[in-house]
Protein backbone atom coordinates (compact mmCIF):
# COMPACT_ATOMS: atom_id res chain seq x y z
CA UNK A 1 0.00 0.00 0.00
CA UNK A 2 2.96 2.57 0.06
CA UNK A 3 2.79 3.06 -3.18
CA UNK A 4 -0.25 3.83 -3.21
CA UNK A 5 -0.45 6.50 -0.56
CA UNK A 6 2.95 7.95 -1.98
CA UNK A 7 1.10 8.76 -5.04
CA UNK A 8 -1.52 10.24 -3.47
CA UNK A 9 0.93 12.29 -1.23
CA UNK A 10 2.70 13.37 -4.44
CA UNK A 11 -0.61 14.72 -6.35
CA UNK A 12 -1.37 16.33 -3.19
CA UNK A 13 1.59 17.91 -3.18
CA UNK A 14 1.66 19.24 -6.19
CA UNK A 15 -2.68 19.83 -5.94
CA UNK A 16 -2.74 23.51 -7.66
CA UNK A 17 -0.29 22.08 -10.50
CA UNK A 18 -2.19 19.27 -11.47
CA UNK A 19 -5.38 20.91 -11.03
CA UNK A 20 -4.47 23.88 -13.97
CA UNK A 21 -3.20 20.71 -15.87
CA UNK A 22 -6.35 19.06 -15.91
CA UNK A 23 -8.89 22.59 -15.76
CA UNK A 24 -8.76 22.51 -19.78
CA UNK A 25 -10.14 18.66 -20.15
CA UNK A 26 -12.21 18.87 -17.07
CA UNK A 27 -14.14 21.83 -18.15
CA UNK A 28 -14.91 20.70 -21.88
CA UNK A 29 -15.99 17.35 -20.36
CA UNK A 30 -18.57 19.55 -17.77
CA UNK A 31 -19.57 21.11 -20.64
CA UNK A 32 -20.04 18.16 -22.85
CA UNK A 33 -22.06 16.31 -20.56
CA UNK A 34 -23.66 18.87 -19.55
CA UNK A 35 -25.27 19.56 -23.14
CA UNK A 36 -26.03 16.32 -23.83
CA UNK A 37 -28.02 15.64 -20.11
CA UNK A 38 -30.13 19.22 -21.09
CA UNK A 39 -31.21 17.79 -24.53
CA UNK A 40 -33.77 15.87 -22.90
CA UNK A 41 -33.70 12.96 -25.21
CA UNK A 42 -36.33 10.59 -23.57
CA UNK A 43 -37.63 6.84 -24.93
CA UNK A 44 -40.41 8.63 -25.39
CA UNK A 45 -39.02 10.63 -28.39
CA UNK A 46 -39.79 9.55 -31.67
CA UNK A 47 -36.81 9.42 -33.93
CA UNK A 48 -37.31 12.32 -36.31
CA UNK A 49 -38.11 15.15 -32.96
CA UNK A 50 -34.74 13.32 -31.47
CA UNK A 51 -32.32 14.05 -34.92
CA UNK A 52 -34.03 17.68 -34.87
CA UNK A 53 -33.23 18.02 -31.16
CA UNK A 54 -29.20 17.22 -32.37
CA UNK A 55 -29.42 18.87 -35.26
CA UNK A 56 -30.39 22.18 -33.17
CA UNK A 57 -27.04 21.95 -31.18
CA UNK A 58 -24.63 19.77 -33.62
CA UNK A 59 -22.39 22.44 -33.99
CA UNK A 60 -21.54 23.00 -30.27
CA UNK A 61 -21.78 19.35 -30.12
CA UNK A 62 -18.98 18.46 -32.70
CA UNK A 63 -16.85 21.28 -31.28
CA UNK A 64 -17.18 19.30 -27.61
CA UNK A 65 -16.20 16.58 -28.35
CA UNK A 66 -13.68 17.50 -30.80
CA UNK A 67 -11.33 19.53 -28.07
CA UNK A 68 -12.65 17.00 -25.48
CA UNK A 69 -10.46 14.06 -27.87
CA UNK A 70 -8.15 16.43 -28.18
CA UNK A 71 -7.28 17.44 -24.75
CA UNK A 72 -7.27 14.09 -22.84
CA UNK A 73 -5.50 12.34 -25.59
CA UNK A 74 -2.63 15.10 -24.91
CA UNK A 75 -3.44 14.83 -21.31
CA UNK A 76 -1.87 11.38 -21.27
CA UNK A 77 0.86 12.64 -22.24
CA UNK A 78 0.91 16.04 -20.94
CA UNK A 79 0.57 14.34 -17.46
CA UNK A 80 3.79 12.22 -17.53
CA UNK A 81 6.41 15.44 -18.86
CA UNK A 82 4.39 17.55 -15.50
CA UNK A 83 5.13 14.44 -13.40
CA UNK A 84 8.73 13.91 -14.97
CA UNK A 85 9.62 18.03 -13.90
CA UNK A 86 7.58 18.22 -11.11
CA UNK A 87 10.19 14.85 -9.93
CA UNK A 88 13.18 16.87 -11.37
CA UNK A 89 12.06 20.18 -9.73
CA UNK A 90 12.52 22.10 -13.37
CA UNK A 91 8.57 21.74 -14.43
CA UNK A 92 7.54 23.61 -17.34
CA UNK A 93 3.83 25.24 -16.57
CA UNK A 94 0.90 22.95 -16.94
CA UNK A 95 -0.37 24.19 -20.06
CA UNK A 96 3.43 23.76 -21.99
CA UNK A 97 3.14 20.22 -20.14
CA UNK A 98 -0.73 19.70 -22.12
CA UNK A 99 0.73 20.93 -25.01
CA UNK A 100 3.92 18.25 -24.92
CA UNK A 101 1.24 15.90 -25.21
CA UNK A 102 -0.76 17.31 -27.80
CA UNK A 103 2.04 17.44 -30.29
CA UNK A 104 2.03 13.74 -29.73
CA UNK A 105 -1.50 13.06 -30.09
CA UNK A 106 -1.90 10.55 -33.34
CA UNK A 107 0.57 8.28 -31.48
CA UNK A 108 -1.08 8.77 -28.30
CA UNK A 109 -4.63 8.58 -29.76
CA UNK A 110 -3.85 5.06 -31.53
CA UNK A 111 -2.35 4.08 -28.22
CA UNK A 112 -5.29 4.98 -25.56
CA UNK A 113 -8.03 3.90 -28.42
CA UNK A 114 -6.15 0.64 -28.11
CA UNK A 115 -5.46 0.85 -24.54
CA UNK A 116 -9.05 1.34 -24.38
CA UNK A 117 -10.08 -1.84 -26.42
CA UNK A 118 -8.40 -4.34 -24.29
CA UNK A 119 -9.74 -2.47 -21.14
CA UNK A 120 -13.44 -2.54 -22.26
CA UNK A 121 -13.13 -6.19 -23.51
CA UNK A 122 -11.73 -7.49 -20.11
CA UNK A 123 -14.56 -4.97 -18.64
CA UNK A 124 -16.98 -7.14 -20.27
CA UNK A 125 -15.56 -10.48 -18.66
CA UNK A 126 -16.21 -9.69 -15.15
CA UNK A 127 -14.85 -5.96 -14.76
CA UNK A 128 -11.76 -7.24 -13.08
CA UNK A 129 -9.79 -8.72 -16.03
CA UNK A 130 -10.20 -5.21 -17.85
CA UNK A 131 -8.65 -3.75 -14.05
CA UNK A 132 -5.64 -5.83 -15.11
CA UNK A 133 -5.33 -5.15 -18.63
CA UNK A 134 -5.41 -1.25 -17.99
CA UNK A 135 -3.27 -1.65 -15.60
CA UNK A 136 -0.83 -3.96 -17.28
CA UNK A 137 -0.91 -1.89 -20.60
CA UNK A 138 -0.52 1.77 -18.44
CA UNK A 139 2.82 2.80 -19.35
CA UNK A 140 2.75 3.31 -22.88
CA UNK A 141 2.23 6.54 -22.87
CA UNK A 142 5.74 6.83 -21.31
CA UNK A 143 7.35 5.42 -23.80
CA UNK A 144 5.44 7.36 -26.63
CA UNK A 145 6.61 10.48 -24.57
CA UNK A 146 10.59 9.60 -23.68
CA UNK A 147 11.10 6.84 -26.13
CA UNK A 148 9.77 8.09 -29.24
CA UNK A 149 8.13 4.56 -29.71
CA UNK A 150 4.74 3.98 -31.72
CA UNK A 151 1.59 3.21 -29.95
CA UNK A 152 2.06 -0.66 -30.62
CA UNK A 153 5.95 -0.61 -30.03
CA UNK A 154 4.76 1.03 -26.45
CA UNK A 155 2.16 -0.90 -25.26
CA UNK A 156 4.23 -3.92 -26.01
CA UNK A 157 6.79 -2.25 -24.01
CA UNK A 158 4.29 -1.49 -20.84
CA UNK A 159 2.79 -5.56 -20.89
CA UNK A 160 6.71 -6.32 -20.41
CA UNK A 161 7.85 -4.39 -18.14
CA UNK A 162 4.82 -4.75 -15.96
CA UNK A 163 5.24 -8.49 -15.92
CA UNK A 164 6.92 -8.94 -12.86
CA UNK A 165 4.47 -5.87 -11.02
CA UNK A 166 1.26 -7.53 -12.98
CA UNK A 167 -0.96 -8.34 -9.62
CA UNK A 168 0.36 -5.25 -7.47
CA UNK A 169 -0.39 -2.72 -10.01
CA UNK A 170 -4.12 -4.76 -10.43
CA UNK A 171 -4.66 -4.18 -7.11
CA UNK A 172 -3.43 -0.51 -7.34
CA UNK A 173 -5.81 -0.02 -10.25
CA UNK A 174 -8.52 -1.53 -8.82
CA UNK A 175 -8.24 0.75 -5.87
CA UNK A 176 -8.06 4.10 -7.99
CA UNK A 177 -10.77 3.18 -10.59
CA UNK A 178 -13.14 1.61 -7.98
CA UNK A 179 -13.08 4.90 -6.55
CA UNK A 180 -14.80 6.72 -9.62
CA UNK A 181 -17.03 3.62 -10.72
CA UNK A 182 -18.47 3.71 -6.87
CA UNK A 183 -19.39 7.14 -7.12
CA UNK A 184 -20.69 7.24 -10.05
CA UNK A 185 -23.19 4.14 -9.09
CA UNK A 186 -23.76 5.85 -5.84
CA UNK A 187 -25.11 9.06 -7.80
CA UNK A 188 -27.08 7.27 -10.41
CA UNK A 189 -28.98 5.01 -7.77
CA UNK A 190 -29.60 8.45 -5.65
CA UNK A 191 -30.75 10.60 -8.86
CA UNK A 192 -28.12 12.64 -8.92
CA UNK A 193 -26.35 11.76 -12.13
CA UNK A 194 -27.82 14.61 -13.81
CA UNK A 195 -27.41 17.80 -12.18
CA UNK A 196 -24.54 20.21 -13.37
CA UNK A 197 -22.90 19.62 -9.29
CA UNK A 198 -23.19 16.19 -9.67
CA UNK A 199 -21.28 16.33 -12.76
CA UNK A 200 -18.38 18.83 -11.81
CA UNK A 201 -18.12 16.58 -8.35
CA UNK A 202 -17.78 13.46 -10.44
CA UNK A 203 -15.04 15.16 -12.94
CA UNK A 204 -13.40 16.54 -9.94
CA UNK A 205 -13.15 13.03 -8.33
CA UNK A 206 -12.42 11.45 -11.75
CA UNK A 207 -9.23 13.08 -12.08
CA UNK A 208 -8.37 13.07 -8.40
CA UNK A 209 -8.25 9.47 -8.94
CA UNK A 210 -6.74 9.39 -12.35
CA UNK A 211 -3.68 11.67 -11.67
CA UNK A 212 -2.53 9.19 -8.74
CA UNK A 213 -3.00 6.39 -11.25
CA UNK A 214 -0.38 8.19 -13.79
CA UNK A 215 1.86 8.96 -11.11
CA UNK A 216 2.31 5.39 -10.32
CA UNK A 217 2.53 4.50 -13.94
CA UNK A 218 4.84 7.38 -14.00
CA UNK A 219 7.47 6.02 -11.04
CA UNK A 220 7.38 2.50 -11.65
CA UNK A 221 8.79 3.40 -15.27
CA UNK A 222 11.33 5.67 -13.63
CA UNK A 223 12.30 2.79 -11.40
CA UNK A 224 12.41 0.37 -14.52
CA UNK A 225 14.71 2.78 -16.06
CA UNK A 226 16.87 3.14 -13.40
CA UNK A 227 17.46 -0.23 -13.00
CA UNK A 228 18.14 -0.63 -16.66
Amino acid sequence: MQQFYSSISFCVRHISYLFILCLPVMTVEVALAHLVMSMGVGSNMSDSATLELISSISGQLFVLVALSLILSVGLSGGAMVAFKGLTLSNAVSPYQSLLSGIKKFFPLLLGNLLHSLAYGIGFIMLVFPGFYLYARLGLFPLYIMFSNKGALDSLGESWQATDEFGNKLFVLTSAFMGIQIIFGLVGSIAGLDSGLGFLVIATLLKYAATMPLFYLFFSLHQSLEKTN
